[in-house]
């Protein structure tokens, strides 16, 4: 069976805070996790790069919708901003959750 998963924080690369609201969408799998009473945290594990930020000046992403845009112009200028993974475990499994957030934690070193 699956103890814990390891999954996105955010459906996006970071983007600035004041902008977050515009894409909640963007997070609304996690939403699941709480209504099913899953213990759940979310660990740093990068931060947004001048590199990635200058990818984006190309990005079209899937179809250049307005979804797609919307993530551009938001995200667009991040640098510095932490990108995330979110641990999950099953109910009343607090303790694998705390642990696999620790191992992450470790493994990634990042300090924001």
């Amino acid at each position: 069976g699956i103890d814990v998963l390891l999954c996105p924080a955010y459906g996006m690369p970071a983007c600035k805070p004041q902008q977050a609201g515009r894409l909640i969408l963007t997070a609304s799998y996690t939403i699941l996790f709480n209504l099913l009473n899953f213990p759940a945290g979310v660990v740093p594990v990068t931060m947004v790069t001048e590199e990635d930020d200058r990818l984006l000046d190309d990005w079209q992403g899937y179809g250049n919708d307005l979804l797609d845009r919307l993530m551009r112009k938001t995200t667009k200028g991040g640098v510095g901003l932490p990108v995330a993974v979110q641990c999950v475990a099953l109910p009343w499994q607090e303790e694998k959750c705390l642990r696999l957030m620790k191992e992450v934690e470790t493994v990634c070193g990042l300090r924001c």
